[in-house]
């Protein structure tokens, strides 16, 4: 049976925080595996109150909510944003454990695809509700103090806010049909992104970009050799570019966590085997142009 994080001593659980803040693993499998099953645990504590805290909010923006809604709406708000703060940290440790993690499961390498945050996942619910609560929450204000009579912006709210809901969620659905990252023997896609990295442009795989150190952010993250061919092949829509311009090369290509549904993980495994596989390939060809040589 695996360790509860909670139950291993405070020495240990301190040294794990202190080799995680340097980027080095514990050496203990089972304070490894423990780091892991807090940070899903914390991730689902997370999630559950962050649904609670959205609920309790919209009940109050849009209907006269009953006397025990307010103290509800506390306690989700503490337990949300504390098991957020919790979540940051565990995941740090968490992801430190990953290369002996991987290590300990040697065999050959499988490819991995992994999907976007689900339609009905916390990130998604608050992305589409967010502005047609808000809205309907201001209409329904100014219908209670009779400022609008005759009800055209009471109205015109309601028809806004159906339209933004419907149009958020045929986005949310559509752009979830794609994958969110693949990962196999020729290199790394992200389709939502345009990009595709072969294994000859990935210099290292990490769990965070040196660039992003201070962040409390993990995930998948690759170094590139060359940037600029890596960045310039990504297909930018003409909407972009008039927008933003066109986006400059950057060093690192970064999957959070949290931008994805399963488990990034897995993702991560795979990374390391196959680019351990193809170094080796490519190890193995230079020697022998040389013996031809």
């Amino acid at each position: 049976m695996r360790s509860l994080w909670m139950f291993l001593p405070a020495p240990v659980r301190r040294e794990a925080r202190r080799l995680a803040e340097s980027g080095h693993p514990h050496p203990d499998p089972a304070v490894q595996d423990a780091a892991q099953s807090a940070t899903r645990r914390l991730r689902w504590v997370f999630r559950l109150s962050g649904f609670a805290f959205c609920g309790i909010w919209a009940v109050r923006a849009l209907t006269d909510p009953p006397d025990g809604l307010r103290p509800a709406g506390l306690i989700a708000t503490f337990v949300m944003l504390a098991a957020g703060a919790r979540k940051d940290r565990m995941g740090q440790i968490a992801a430190a454990q990953w290369p002996a993690i991987a290590a300990r499961r040697p065999g050959q390498a499988e490819p991995v695809r992994l999907r976007l945050p689900a339609p009905w996942g916390l990130q998604s619910v608050v992305a589409v509700a967010a502005a047609p609560v808000l809205i309907m929450s201001v209409a329904l204000w100014v219908r209670r103090r009779g400022i609008d009579p005759d009800q055209t912006l009471f109205m015109t709210c309601t028809v806004l806010a159906a339209v933004l809901l419907i149009v958020g969620v045929v986005a949310v659905a559509r752009r979830r049909t794609r994958p969110a990252l693949e990962v196999d023997r020729d290199g790394v896609r992200l389709p939502v992104r345009g990009l595709t990295v072969p294994w000859e442009q990935v210099a290292e795989v990490a769990t965070r970009p040196d660039d992003r150190t201070a962040q409390q952010r993990f995930g998948l993250a690759l170094r590139l050799r060359d940037p600029g061919a890596v960045w310039s092949a990504r297909p930018t829509p003409l909407w972009r570019r008039l927008l933003w311009g066109r986006s400059r090369p950057r060093a690192w290509i970064f999957v959070a966590a949290y931008d994805v549904r399963e488990p990034v993980f897995p993702a991560y495994a795979a990374a390391l085997a196959f680019h351990a596989d193809h170094l080796a390939a490519d190890s193995g060809q230079q020697n022998a142009d040389r013996v031809d040589d």
